[in-house]
């Protein structure tokens, strides 16, 4: 498991999105975009442990992109920006369960921010490490299928597999395979998200 925090910053004012990731980058990696097509893009690409993301984008709303950010990253923290006291922004924040902040932030509003994901990501890497142990003694994984699973969890990307392991792509695929078979799932992507969505109605 990884000890660094990850966070998405959407936001298309460059004063906001600066001031944003000043106040984060101290915390862990912050990625910065400007629009809804390049946030959905890197969510598709890595996973992240909070989203910061302005209300009103260029090309969509910032709620567009909670569910699709809570399927690539179960757990994430999501912080709503904006400009004004609007009850239904408010209310909307609320039924998503999204944190929401009036603009301008505060460096130490961000970092409750940045509290919040590192605590959930600790409990949540606890509860994974249990079900991984559990899904060893059920299913039969080997050490490497383990060690897939926990890159998989870590939000490592697929094509980044072999390289960390030391082996061949196609050694990676027939490994997946193997694990596949044992665990009844179509895809690698859909056993991570099994594994993270159990650890996730796991009690604390």
């Amino acid at each position: 498991m990884t000890d660094g925090l990850s966070f998405l910053v959407v936001e298309d004012d460059d004063a906001v999105r600066r001031s944003v990731v000043r106040g984060m980058s101290s915390h862990g990696h912050v990625d910065a975009v400007g629009t809804c097509a390049a946030a959905r893009l890197a969510l598709r690409t890595r996973t992240f442990d909070a989203m910061i993301v302005d209300v009103r984008l260029p090309d969509g709303g910032g709620f567009d992109l909670i569910e699709p950010a809570r399927v690539r990253s179960p757990g994430i923290v999501v912080l709503v920006l904006t400009g004004s006291n609007d009850h239904g922004v408010i209310r909307r924040a609320h039924e998503l369960r999204a944190h929401y902040l009036l603009k301008p932030c505060e460096a130490s509003q961000l970092a409750l921010v940045a509290q919040t994901a590192r605590e959930r990501k600790e409990a949540r890497e606890r509860r994974t490490r249990a079900i991984i142990e559990r899904w060893t003694a059920d299913y039969g994984l080997s050490p490497t299928e383990v060690e897939l699973l926990e890159l998989g969890a870590d939000g490592v990307a697929r094509d980044e597999f072999s390289g960390r392991r030391g082996v061949r792509p196609d050694t990676i695929r027939k490994q997946i395979q193997t694990l596949l078979r044992k665990t009844g799932d179509e895809t690698f992507e859909g056993a991570v998200n099994s594994l993270l969505r159990e650890a996730l109605a796991e009690p604390i």
